[in-house]
């Protein structure tokens, strides 16, 4: 199955006006550049660790998590055939690291929803409405969770998280229904 592509912004590269398109950096990194390795770091590194710390709930083990990811981008980046595909590439790589991580993980500590409801957060607006939809999501199974991550917040259609989870399409959109009723049933205190 080849990866589809989604149309990207030019990146700024080696912090000058000068721009690039992925694929090009991707050539470059392909090609051993190293401030093009360092300007895809710099593009991607919060959306990774972003979903790294979706699957731990822990910002330390998801930067361990994030650096592992991007030693094996750059380690695999010249098998890469299709650069276009980068950016479904990667996140197959991270979702597979963190996949990888959690069969690792022995013992998880299971939370019960009064023990997420009882965190004492101020119940302000936005910032309550926000730490609502944390709390919802850190609830998630795993799967429910990368795939709410890929699809509500990086933009990925069904058929791209389909491709980087090894599922079917159908698979993907069952897990983000099912992530969406808990989250909505969650922040409604059902």
């Amino acid at each position: 199955m080849k990866l589809s592509a989604k149309k990207e912004e030019p990146v700024d590269y080696q912090g000058t006006e000068e721009r690039k398109s992925v694929c090009d950096l991707v050539k470059s990194c392909q090609n051993g550049d190293t401030e093009a390795m360092e300007c895809i770091y710099n593009s991607y590194k919060a959306s990774l660790l972003n979903l790294a710390y979706r699957f731990t709930g822990d910002h330390f083990l998801a930067e361990d998590l994030l650096q592992d990811i991007f030693i094996k981008i750059f380690l695999n980046i010249k098998k890469l055939k299709a650069p276009e595909a980068f950016k479904s590439w990667i996140y197959r790589i991270a979702f597979n690291t963190c996949m990888n991580s959690a069969k690792k993980k022995v013992r998880r500590k299971e939370v019960s929803m009064e023990e997420v409801k009882d965190t004492g957060y101020s119940e302000t607006g936005r910032n309550y409405a926000r730490q609502q939809l944390e709390q919802a999501i850190k609830i998630l199974p795993i799967k429910q969770k990368v795939v709410f991550q890929l699809h509500d917040v990086e933009g990925f259609t069904h058929n791209e998280i389909a491709e980087i989870m090894k599922s079917s399409e159908g698979t993907a959109k069952s897990q983000l229904f099912k992530a969406r009723m808990k989250i909505r049933n969650f922040i409604r205190g059902v």
